[in-house]
């Protein structure tokens, strides 16, 4: 039996007259360029890791988003993990995502957030996103220098896990202000993180801190604190495992808009990341 390799086509605009790299020019210093342009207007561009997927990262994302967005800043959120995308359901967003005249993606708005998410350009969330990485590659790139974000005091993006093309790619060609770590507190997750900080690190990437997401009585508490000391990374704050932030985040609705002490904790993350 023979098997056919499966190429998704996502619903993205595909320019008429595609930019050549010049020669001799390595492609992710124009892709970096393309991106500084586009994301000109853009205050600052954060990046949320980890080493280990399961850890709620991108949970964490959305409601950073939230949080930023109820505190009155202008946000905006890219689901860079494009063969997984959940963002969209945690923002309850269910809409299409087109280009406009100018062939640019026009982010949707769940919340008051701007989102772009793979999940809202695909036929079915069912359907599996099979992409080898040259086409991951230029995914995420024209997500980040092909989409009309505007004007925003925040870029929130959310990383898959690992470290390999998806996360690499972001952090060769964003302009990033700096990444949040998120771990749960067990020694297998904060084995991934410390090597989220190491990619970081050589990537040029400022680590901002590290946040302990499902802390309790199941997973335990307090490791990530102790793994930031021992890589010496500011420790942001711990999240608790609360059965509210899973029952919100399936109806598609931010904890940090219904439960003030959740929001309270997601305040502090921010102030102590000082972003």
């Amino acid at each position: 039996m023979v098997f056919m390799p499966i190429e998704l086509t996502p619903i993205i605009p595909v320019s008429k007259t595609p930019r050549p790299a010049p020669q001799n020019q390595n492609p992710f210093e124009v892709q970096r360029k393309l991106s500084e342009e586009n994301l000109k207007e853009v205050g600052k561009v954060i990046a949320v890791h980890s080493g280990k997927g399961g850890v709620g990262k991108s949970t964490f994302s959305v409601n950073l988003a939230a949080t930023l967005s109820k505190l009155g800043f202008s946000v905006g959120l890219l689901d860079a993990d494009v063969d997984c995308p959940t963002c969209h359901k945690m923002l309850g967003s269910t809409e299409r995502v087109f280009a406009g005249k100018d062939e640019r993606l026009v982010p949707l708005n769940p919340h008051g957030i701007k989102l772009l998410s793979v999940g809202n350009m695909v036929e079915s969330e069912n359907l599996a996103n099979i992409m080898r990485g040259p086409i991951m590659f230029k995914l995420i790139s024209e997500m980040l220098y092909k989409t009309n974000w505007g004007k925003l005091d925040y870029l929130i993006i959310d990383l898959p896990p690992g470290t390999g093309d998806n996360p690499l790619t972001i952090m060769q060609i964003a302009p990033l202000y700096g990444m949040l770590i998120v771990t749960q507190p067990q020694e297998v997750a904060l084995v991934d993180a410390k090597k989220s900080a190491d990619m970081a690190g050589r990537l040029n990437v400022p680590v901002i801190g590290i946040v302990e997401n499902m802390s309790g009585d199941i997973f335990g508490s307090g490791g990530a604190e102790k793994c930031a000391q021992e890589i010496e990374k500011i420790y942001l704050g711990s999240i608790p495992l609360n059965k509210k932030i899973r029952e919100l985040s399936d109806k598609g609705v931010p904890v940090v808009f219904e439960d003030k002490e959740i929001f309270e904790i997601f305040k502090n993350i921010i102030t102590e990341a000082a972003i």
